[in-house]
C-alpha cells in the first residue's frame, strides 16, 4: 500500500479558497483566481425577519461549451439549479431547506458521458438572541478575508466538478456543521465544529476537469512517468470520507486602523489525497487531518483596500518518488489589492501567493510556488454590458491561465455570458495539466 497525493496548491491559486493549504488536496500545482473571502464572512449577516415563507431558485445556470484541442470531448455542457425554502416565524427563529441538481454532460472524444446528481443546498435551523448566533444544519462557511484564495478557509466544503471556470462562491457547497457566532462591540467570535464531514465534491472520473487524466495518464500535480500513466489507466477510483471532520476557530477585529482576524483550525482537508494500492490497482480519496494557525488583515487607504493572510499548516502529506506518503509543514502568505481605476465603472483585484514546503526530503509535488492571478472588471453601455478578465500565472514555474468574459446583464436579474478558459504551462502545474482543454461556453445564469 503507498499513498500519492494529487496537488491543488498551485491550483489554489485557480481554485481559490479550499484554502491553499486546504492544505493537502490534491497537491500542488497552479494559481489562483478571484471571489471574496471578506464578502462571504459578510454573507451571514442578520436578514430582516419575515413571518412569510419565502420559495425560491437562487441559481440557475446553463451553459454550453466547446473544447478545441481536448481528445477527452469536443462538446460540454452544465446544468446548475438550486431551490430554498425560508420561513422566519418571528426574530428569534430561522428555518431553511435547500436543494440543488447537477447535470455534467461530454461528447464527441475518448469519454463521451452525461450524468445526473441531486445535493442537499443550505438546510439548518438557526437562533438569534440579542449578540449570539447558533446554526445547526448543512450550512456554507467560507472563512477569509482575500478573494479567491483565502488561507483561513479551513471549513467549507469545495465544489471542484467545474474546476477554476466559476468564481469562489460557486466552487463551495454545503457541509453539515455546528456554529456559534458571539459578537462583543468590535469582535466577533466564530466557531465551528464538523459532526459528518464530505469531501470535496468531484468531477466524473471521465470528466476533462478531473484531477486524474485517464488519456494522457497523468494526475495533477504530480510529475508524470511511465510507470504513474500505466497505473491511472488501469485502477479504479474510489471515495474514502465520512467520520468528523474537526473544528475550528476564528476570531476577528474590525475597527481603525485596520481589520484584523486570527483562526486556529484542527479540520480534515477539504481537497482529496489519492491513497493508491498497486496491488488492485486503485486510488482512493482520503481526506487527512490538518493543523492550522493563521492571521489576516485588511485595511483601507484613499480608495485602496488591501488585504493579507499569512497561514502555518502542519501534517501536509506529500508524495515521496516511491510514491509511499510522507508528512511535512507548510508557510503560505497571500498579499491582495482592490482598487477602481477611474471610478465605480472598473474594478481591479490583483493578488501575489506564495508557498514553501518546509521539508529537505525530495518529493514529487513542488516545493515552491509563488503566482500572481486576480481580475479586471469593466461595466459599459449605461451598464448593460460588463466585460471581464481573469487571469493567473506562475511566478517561478510556467504556469498560466487567462479567462476572458463578456455579459450582457442589461435583463437583470439574468446574464448572458460568452466566456473563454486558455492554459499552459509545464508539468506539475495546472496549466500544464489542462494544456488541451482549452474552451469557450456560451451561457445564463439567473434566479427567481
Amino acid at each position: 500500500m503507498s499513498i500519492l497525493r494529487t496537488s491543488l496548491w498551485l491550483v489554489l491559486p485557480w481554485l481559490g479558497g479550499a484554502s491553499l493549504a486546504d492544505a493537502g488536496g490534491l497537491s500542488a500545482a497552479g494559481i489562483v483566481v478571484a471571489q471574496a473571502g471578506t464578502a462571504a464572512e459578510r454573507s451571514g449577516a442578520a436578514r430582516a425577519p419575515s413571518t412569510a415563507l419565502r420559495v425560491g431558485v437562487d441559481r440557475l445556470q446553463v451553459e454550453a461549451g466547446r473544447l478545441s484541442d481536448a481528445p477527452e470531448a469536443d462538446d460540454a455542457a452544465a446544468v446548475r439549479v438550486s431551490v430554498f425554502a425560508l420561513w422566519q416565524p418571528d426574530r428569534t427563529w430561522e428555518w431553511r431547506l435547500g436543494a440543488r441538481l447537477d447535470g455534467d454532460s461530454h461528447s464527441g472524444g475518448t469519454s463521451d458521458y452525461t450524468r445526473w446528481r441531486g445535493d442537499l443546498g443550505d438546510t439548518y435551523v438557526r437562533w438569534r438572541g440579542g449578540d449570539t448566533r447558533l446554526t445547526l444544519g448543512a450550512q456554507t462557511i467560507v472563512w477569509g478575508r482575500v478573494d479567491e484564495v483565502p488561507l483561513a478557509d479551513r471549513v467549507s466544503r469545495a465544489d471542484v466538478t467545474r474546476f477554476v471556470l466559476d468564481k469562489l462562491a460557486d466552487r463551495r457547497r454545503s457541509q453539515l456543521a455546528l456554529r456559534w457566532e458571539q459578537t462583543l462591540d468590535d469582535w466577533k467570535v466564530d466557531a465551528v465544529a464538523l459532526p459528518a464531514f464530505r469531501g470535496a465534491h468531484l468531477p466524473a472520473i471521465d470528466s476533462v476537469w478531473s484531477p486524474i487524466n485517464r488519456t494522457t495518464g497523468e494526475v495533477l500535480g504530480i510529475a508524470p512517468s511511465a510507470s504513474l500513466a500505466a497505473l491511472v489507466a488501469s485502477a479504479t477510483v474510489r471515495e474514502d470520507d465520512g467520520g468528523f471532520g474537526g473544528a475550528a476557530v476564528r476570531i476577528t477585529r474590525s475597527g481603525e486602523p485596520f481589520d484584523v482576524g486570527v483562526t486556529l483550525a484542527r479540520t480534515r482537508q477539504s481537497l482529496p489525497y489519492y491513497r493508491v494500492d498497486t496491488l488492485a490497482p486503485s486510488f482512493t480519496a482520503v481526506h487527512p487531518f490538518n493543523n492550522f494557525a493563521g492571521v489576516d488583515a485588511e485595511w483601507v487607504t484613499g480608495d485602496v483596500t488591501w488585504r493579507t493572510e499569512l497561514g502555518y499548516t502542519h501534517d501536509v502529506p506529500v508524495t515521496l518518488p516511491n510514491t509511499a506518503m510522507a508528512m511535512t509543514n507548510a508557510v503560505e502568505w497571500v498579499g491582495a489589492v482592490e482598487f477602481f481605476p477611474g471610478g465605480a465603472d472598473t474594478r481591479v483585484n490583483l493578488q501575489v501567493v506564495a508557498r514553501s514546503l518546509r521539508t529537505g526530503t525530495e518529493i514529487l509535488e513542488l516545493k515552491d510556488y509563488a503566482g500572481l492571478n486576480g481580475e479586471v472588471e469593466t461595466a459599459f453601455a449605461q451598464g448593460r454590458w460588463k466585460a471581464a478578465l481573469r487571469f493567473a500565472r506562475g511566478l517561478n514555474v510556467r504556469d498560466a491561465y487567462i479567462g476572458p468574459k463578456l455579459s450582457f446583464v442589461g435583463w437583470e436579474p439574468h446574464e448572458i455570458y460568452l466566456a473563454g478558459h486558455f492554459f499552459s504551462g509545464e508539468a506539475r502545474t495546472l496549466g500544464g495539466f489542462h494544456r488541451d482543454h482549452d474552451m469557450i461556453a456560451l451561457g445564463l445564469r439567473t434566479r427567481f
